[in-house]
């Protein structure tokens, strides 16, 4: 990205000038509602509404499966976001006053961004810098924001302070925050997750998205900060930290080949049992993308009734589908997952399933 780019970072430039500017350079894009950080919708199908005032037009559905993102439309936000000239000339000439959100994963982007907010509970030794043990002679009285918090991580490892060796594209936030933007070499390794890296500090990344600068809030307008345009490298270092803390994805598992799952039963094993517990896990990992939690949990259940008639056994079912789990890019050590099969497992206990019985 040129260091002679002009556009970024003066308010006055078109929005669609910035998402044009931005997408030259392979950054994906998407709108962001006039004054809000959030991406509107393009038809009343793809919005829920709220509680108490539901969209009863609303068609439940995933971004995967929805009609409106290849028929070029705006519909769920970041999943929407493109390079496509004639789509952002398309997306801006209807909404001109749209902010531009950046998506941080189809990007091949990783955006620190650190907070400044006030009136916010103050940081403890475990939650400064998780996983990491402040020096003895630090005063938390004089922790005041995210800044402080990324100040003392780089002093702990005796790195320079982000965005300066080497400089990289930085967004000034209207509440006084910054986000770093960095560039990596496959935006799907990366997990987004916020305070896991320090206190006020989030991490975008995957379908997280950043918000260029020239967009404008209520609050103010994110603004580029000093000259720079270019966005540099992740750094090592930091890629480091990342990994710490579990910002980035761990990689699946090989797949078994196909009829080598081999269902740990009972003595009194059933064939019947063992081609369900077969058909079943191979459900987990082939499942469809927005559709992994209800098969986990349905799965989890399904087989959960034969571990309550005695057929299988309960660690080596939940060992089984988190196994399948993993393959389908599930971490083992998500904590929600291994809830949803736990708690599937033991409502199925609870109604146990005799074969030749009715379901």
């Amino acid at each position: 990205m040129a260091d002679t780019a002009t556009v970024p970072g003066r308010t006055a430039s078109k929005p669609v000038t910035i998402a044009l500017w931005l997408a030259a350079q392979g950054i994906h894009v998407h709108p962001l509602l006039p004054g809000k950080k959030l991406p509107p919708r393009s038809c009343n199908r793809c919005s829920p509404g709220t509680a108490a005032d539901p969209n009863p037009l609303y068609i439940k559905h995933t971004p995967e499966e929805c009609r409106c993102i290849p028929a070029g439309r705006y519909c769920h936000g970041v999943r929407a976001a493109t390079t496509d000239v004639a789509r952002i000339k398309a997306w801006w000439s209807e909404l001109p006053k749209a902010g531009v959100g950046v998506a941080a994963g189809p990007s091949n982007l990783v955006i620190i961004d650190v907070d400044r907010h006030e009136n916010v509970p103050a940081p403890t030794p475990k939650t400064l810098l998780p996983g990491l043990v402040p020096p003895a002679d630090l005063n938390l009285e004089t922790v005041q924001d995210g800044m402080d918090v990324l100040g003392l991580l780089c002093e702990i490892r005796r790195q320079p302070l982000l965005g300066t060796d080497p400089e990289t594209m930085t967004v000034q936030t209207p509440s006084g925050g910054v986000q770093y933007w960095y560039r990596v070499a496959d935006g799907t390794q990366w997990k987004p997750d916020s305070k896991k890296l320090g206190w006020q500090i989030d991490v975008k990344a995957a379908w997280g998205y950043g918000i260029a600068p020239g967009t404008w809030t209520p609050k103010g307008t994110y603004t580029a900060v000093g000259a720079c345009r270019s966005i540099a490298a992740l750094p090592p270092w930091l890629a480091e930290e990342l990994d710490r803390t579990g910002h980035r994805r761990k990689p699946a598992p090989p797949r078994p080949a196909s009829g080598t799952w081999k269902p740990q039963v009972t003595e009194n094993g059933n064939k019947l049992v063992a081609e369900a517990f077969r058909k079943s896990i191979e459900n987990v990992a082939t499942a469809r993308n927005g559709e992994i939690s209800d098969t986990l949990n349905g799965v989890a259940y399904y087989l959960g009734r034969f571990v309550g008639a005695g057929y299988l056994q309960q660690a080596a079912v939940h060992d089984a589908i988190t196994a399948a789990a993993a393959h389908r890019g599930v971490d083992p050590s998500e904590r929600k997952a291994q809830e949803t099969i736990r708690r599937g497992i033991e409502a199925g206990m609870r109604q146990p399933r005799e074969i030749g019985a009715r379901a």
